[in-house]
């Protein structure tokens, strides 16, 4: 599959055109099937690859050096659509309907997001209802659904009403979307990630078999969270390769280029902070490689290593493709060299699967309800006695006072991310001893800890806030100085003219 990609990337991608035209090349989708790159993790019985999570992650990781919208085409088929389908359908329906997933024949999406929700799963308000039959009738709007518009099947979640009109709590269905009432809306235009398209999707009275039930009724959060978690750790290798790829590039450069301090490479602040971006990349790369071996070993994962490798593996990877950007000076801002389409579409991965910032607070007030379950995650490690003692005033600081909701989420925010250094500066240490880069990203991952650590401890007691209302005041003053505006030109008609539609 590797060597696949890599020959399909030189001999049949084009990256810049598929991002001029937002869309695929028509031999894609035939293409990957037939490289069984649809069914990374289907169980062989069901026609799939039946891959372990470290190779699927190879897998990944070559993707998301390739090309972000090959990747998400991938991601969101193996790891958001499938999954679902896989563990929580029925038998017969598995039967039926993996064999087209993973042989290609059918695309699968899943469909969260709503309007007014973001990834934010208790607040969902599409509703399913019950029938006498056991069949259920769902209706609502989702947004922001990646391959919506193009998949046969949707993973959708909806507030259930049983039979007896009772609220039953969210459940999972799987849609058939050629069903009646089930609308494709249109496209979002994107600022990056343009081939894959980003869909709004409507519900009226679309009915679904009993048989469409995806786990228990009111369970849905647990096909929701499969979802999520795997989605998140997949995002963060894919961005892992880009990272690596856009080092690749911008080393080549540094080597190559001459500067008034002489080689490029050989400048000490160039030298770095290619150093620096080589230990985020090492850094994340070990923190992958830890959770699916857990996975394969069959061995839990404790929740917060999905947020660390979401939360820094995104914003770390992001980072070191901006710094790649900044290294190839006007060649960065060139695209199509690469790094600067890279800079857009992996800067979604900031966003996707729960913002950077929100899933940092979350995962802090998480731990600041029960910090010892926190600090039982390290059970497993053999940790150096001086992250023992960073460890452990983090723990303090969890015992933090605060005197409003704000300072709250200040202190989550702050808590959730030294929770996810302290993960990778842990498995850093843990693998010091591999070679003497592994010794310096130890030694940088800890920095990093040690770092953030004080400016937490610094930032006690929390500076006061200004209010939501000042702050908007001063923000609607901008209106005086900027005056209005707004771009008002006609845009471009995609509906059929009045006059020609059916009556």
């Amino acid at each position: 599959m590797l060597d696949f990609l890599r020959k399909y990337s030189r001999e049949q991608l084009d990256s810049r055109r598929m991002d001029e035209r937002r869309g695929f090349p028509v031999s894609l989708i035939p293409d990957l099937a037939h490289a069984g790159l649809l069914g990374l993790q289907v169980p062989k019985r069901y026609q799939g690859r039946e891959l372990s999570h470290s190779d699927t992650a190879k897998v990944m990781r070559q993707a998301g050096a390739i090309d972000c919208n090959l990747l998400i085409y991938l991601a969101v088929h193996n790891t958001l659509g499938v999954p679902p389908v896989l563990q929580f359908a029925r038998e017969d329906v598995r039967s039926a309907v993996l064999p087209e997933l993973a042989q290609g024949r059918r695309l699968v999406t899943s469909a969260i997001s709503e309007p007014s929700m973001g990834s934010h799963v208790r607040s969902i308000t599409s509703t399913a209802t019950k029938q006498p039959d056991g069949s259920y009738v769902l209706n609502g709007g989702k947004q922001w659904i990646s391959l919506g518009a193009d998949a046969h099947y949707v993973n959708v979640f909806a507030r259930l009403t049983d039979e007896n009109g009772q609220e039953a709590g969210i459940t999972g269905f799987l849609v058939d979307t050629s069903s009646p009432g089930f609308v494709r809306g249109p496209e979002v235009i994107t600022l990056g990630l343009k081939a894959v398209p980003q869909n709004s999707l409507a519900m009226e009275n679309v009915h679904v078999p009993a048989e469409g039930l995806l786990g228990e009724e009111g369970k849905g959060l647990a096909a929701a969270k499969t979802a999520f978690t795997r989605g998140r750790l997949v995002l963060a290798t894919g961005a892992l390769g880009a990272a690596m790829r856009a080092l690749e590039l911008a080393q080549r450069f540094a080597r190559r280029r001459e500067v008034a301090t002489g080689n490029l490479a050989e400048n000490g602040r160039v030298q770095q902070i290619v150093a620096e971006s080589v230990a985020a990349v090492q850094a994340v790369e070990t923190l992958i490689e830890h959770i699916t071996d857990r996975l394969d070993s069959g061995r839990d994962v404790p929740e917060p290593f999905y947020f660390a490798v979401k939360i820094l593996g995104c914003e770390l990877m992001w980072e070191v493709i901006d710094r790649c950007v900044q290294l190839l000076g006007a060649r960065g801002f060139v695209d199509t060299n690469v790094v600067g389409q890279f800079y857009r579409d992996y800067r979604l991965f900031r966003i996707f699967e729960g913002t950077t910032e929100a899933i940092t607070v979350y995962l802090g007030s998480m731990v600041l309800k029960q910090p010892q379950h926190f600090l039982s995650i390290f059970d497993d490690f053999d940790v150096d006695p001086k992250l023992a003692e960073h460890i452990a005033r983090i723990d303090k600081l969890t015992t933090t006072t605060t005197t409003s909701a704000q300072q709250q989420h200040v202190l989550a925010a702050q808590i959730g991310e030294l929770v996810c250094w302290s993960l990778l500066a842990v498995l850093a240490a843990d693998s010091r001893n591999r070679s003497s880069m592994y010794a310096h990203t130890a030694s940088w991952t800890e920095q990093q800890l040690l770092d953030k650590l004080r400016t937490a401890e610094d930032s006690r007691p929390f500076v006061e806030l200004p209010t939501v209302d000042e702050l908007a005041r001063h923000i609607g003053d901008f209106d005086t100085s900027l005056g209005n505006v707004e771009q008002r030109r006609p845009g471009i008609q995609h509906d059929l003219d009045l006059l020609l539609r059916r009556g």
